[in-house]
């Protein structure tokens, strides 16, 4: 009989205890989330970007649209790259010195590719950015720029008159594809005749030259994708 009070009392007595003292609940664990990291687009791409796509936006996914790639001109090696370092190779252009591996962009879905070329012109380095059908190799869009050439002479490169002279033609990968025209040549029509900058003989032969050879630069490149 003792031992029934004494079982009973010992069950009233941790009855009161878990009343007093209930168990707490476990914390409610929050579903980790994901870290979005964003790394900003170089200014140069959006550059090159708006350029070859008229589609272009700021919310447009560049890694959707292009594919960066890299030549390396003494060994014609190619390889795929990622934006920044495209970018980099691509602002490199703007410096006098010869570029010893260049950028490419590809047009996914295309057969577009960017193609920079970099050259000198009368005051300092001057380069251009060429939209390239790879697979006619025709000139679909040229855009010129330059360091510090003249104000109404060299400068004037970067108008549509002087540009629109290299659209359509389609380049030769073994020889000069375009010529400086000349007053005494106006007589010719055959073969892409460029018309010089008023006042401005040497950017006029830098930007020419600067075609011509900037774009044979590639030709390790074009003929593998020809």
């Amino acid at each position: 009989m003792k031992k029934i009070k004494m079982l009973m009392m010992m069950v009233v007595v941790l009855g009161w205890n878990c009343k007093e003292n209930p168990k707490q609940a476990e914390p409610i664990m929050e579903p980790e989330q994901e870290i979005q990291t964003t790394t900003e687009v170089p200014a140069s791409i959006k550059e090159i970007a708006a350029f070859a796509m008229s589609t272009f936006t700021d919310t447009t996914n560049l890694q959707d649209q292009l594919i960066f790639k890299e030549l390396n001109t003494t060994s014609g090696d190619i390889s795929t790259i990622d934006p920044e370092r495209a970018g980099d190779l691509y602002k490199k252009l703007a410096t006098r010195g010869q570029a010893v591996s260049l950028p490419i962009f590809e047009v996914k879905g295309t057969d577009l590719v960017v193609l920079p070329v970099q050259g000198v012109g009368f005051g300092g380095a001057i380069w251009a950015k060429v939209l390239l059908d790879k697979k006619t190799l025709e000139i679909k869009n040229i855009a010129f720029e330059h360091k510090g050439e003249s104000e109404g002479y060299g400068a004037a490169m970067v108008q549509n008159t002087f540009e629109d002279q290299f659209l359509g033609a389609k380049i030769n990968l073994e020889e000069d594809t375009f010529t400086l025209q000349k007053a005494i040549e106006k007589a010719n029509d055959d073969g892409h005749f460029i018309d010089g900058l008023t006042g401005a003989t040497m950017t006029s032969q830098g930007a020419v030259s600067m075609v011509n050879q900037g774009l044979r630069k590639y030709s390790s490149y074009l003929k593998s994708v020809q």
